[in-house]
């Protein structure tokens, strides 16, 4: 069945007018525990159908800024390989003046996301919201993986990491004496949100945006369906909230919402993913004029 996002018919769903470009990328190879996110896409996008298109907060509209949303990147099993395909249908979009949003799969994804940003726009804010650091090296034997998605893109801009509860030794020394990103803990999130939102502001430069979503970033109790969760993350809320913040302060060229392994029989999840996008999409609708 051919699904598009929010079910939009023509002309808000017609490529040549959309303001916003759906990839979805079914791919999970990457994944170290559970399996799943190869079906994300599918079910963020049959939930998203079901959705409102007026968003009370914003008192927008953003479906009809146009949301085309392409078949989904067929996947190979290397995480490299499935890195360039998303960069190539990343820099396509990127190269027609248009927001590519790219929804996953597992996290590995969006280092050809980023990387296509990087190589249309040079260095950006690269804003994480994560669960994890994914700043190791390697790991399982690959550089590709879904850990290593941070580091392999350490280079390409300035790093703020937003919710993080998870992170190995490995990590921690490579960040040790480095110009490191702003790290945020979710637990700082918890005990103050505005000390955070500070930080985030004091930490964004005047460059290009992007966003990268990691869903087990929020709290299992509203995102169980993750491949790999973590007690104590980010609220509904205080995630709009911290967004909209950046959203208003930058330009945002693309972002990513990743890393959802549905639940049969569990359909908020999907619901609370597919809703999530639309959010960022009625926050840029609003800050950023078309």
């Amino acid at each position: 069945m051919e699904l598009n996002f929010l079910g939009l018919e023509p002309p808000y769903c017609n490529f040549d007018s959309a303001r916003f470009v759906i990839i979805p990328v079914p791919y999970d190879a990457s994944t170290c525990y559970k399996a799943g996110a190869r079906s994300g896409p599918e079910a963020l996008l049959a939930a998203s159908a079901q959705m409102e298109l007026f968003d009370e907060e914003t008192g927008t509209e953003a479906w009809k800024d146009g949301i085309h949303t392409l078949e989904p990147i067929n996947p190979v099993i290397d995480p490299e390989k499935m890195g360039k395909r998303v960069q190539q249908a990343t820099e396509t979009i990127l190269g027609q003046g248009k927001i590519p949003v790219i929804i996953g799969g597992d996290h590995s994804v969006s280092i050809g996301s980023i990387r296509a940003a990087h190589a249309l726009h040079g260095p950006l804010n690269i804003i994480q919201i994560d669960a994890h650091a994914d700043l190791r090296d390697r790991y399982q034997s690959s550089a590709f993986s879904h850990a290593c998605v941070m580091r392999r893109i350490w280079n390409l801009g300035h790093i703020i990491q937003i919710g993080i509860r998870s992170i190995s030794y490995e990590e921690m020394v490579f960040l040790k004496g480095r110009s490191r990103p702003r790290l945020l803990w979710a637990r700082q999130v918890s005990s103050d949100l505005e000390s955070v939102l500070c930080a985030v502001k004091q930490g964004l430069k005047d460059l290009p945006t992007y966003i990268t979503i990691d869903l087990d970033g929020l709290d299992p109790g509203i995102m169980p369906a993750v491949g790999t969760p973590e007690p104590g993350g980010l609220g509904w809320y205080e995630t709009l909230y911290i967004l909209q913040r950046i959203i208003e302060n930058c330009h945002i060229v693309g972002f990513d919402v990743v890393e959802l392994s549905p639940i049969p029989g569990l359909h908020f999840a999907d619901y609370t993913a597919a809703r999530l996008i639309y959010k960022i999409m009625s926050y840029i609708s609003r800050h950023q004029g078309l």
